[in-house]
């Protein structure tokens, strides 16, 4: 049961309301940011977490029901903003509990292939306390200018 609202109130909400409009999609695109303004800030441990754990190549069959709960678009970025980009979108993704996460590099084009593309398995191969697998996205979902990554679960503690 809801409450009807007085005439004050429903003025109130009306004039809040007035100049909202709808978003045209709900994926958030990332601008990026220039080297200079993102601070060195140095990596803390993260509790139960084992650096000498392995990052693997996903195959196939564990592809089959990826459903990606998060995205982050490194168009634009540089390779060191992009690969601070990823780690704090990792690390995030650790401490919201989400399985999977597809990581958007861009193809690049036969002559001149995408630097973050080639670099974004190695960064990945580094970040063991975030990350346990990645592989190449579905056609649909970005083919190789895409990853699908599977977090890492967190340890409790």
């Amino acid at each position: 049961m809801t409450k009807k609202l007085s005439p004050e109130e429903q003025a109130l909400w009306d004039a809040f309301v007035k100049n909202i409009r709808p978003m045209k999609h709900d994926t958030v695109i990332a601008k990026a940011p220039s080297i200079a303004k993102i601070p060195e800030r140095p990596l803390l441990p993260i509790p139960g977490i084992n650096r000498t754990q392995k990052v693997e190549a996903l195959h196939a069959n564990d592809l089959r029901n990826v459903r990606p709960e998060a995205q982050l678009d490194l168009h634009g970025f540089t390779q060191a903003a992009g690969e601070m980009a990823l780690r704090e979108f990792l690390k995030n993704a650790l401490y919201r509990n989400l399985r999977w996460v597809r990581i958007i590099t861009g193809k690049g084009s036969p002559n001149n292939p995408s630097i973050l593309r080639e670099q974004t398995p190695k960064w990945l191969q580094s970040m063991p306390e975030f990350v346990t697998g990645y592989a190449y996205a579905k056609p649909d979902d970005g083919g190789s200018g895409a990853f699908y990554v599977k977090i890492r679960r967190k340890v409790r503690i």
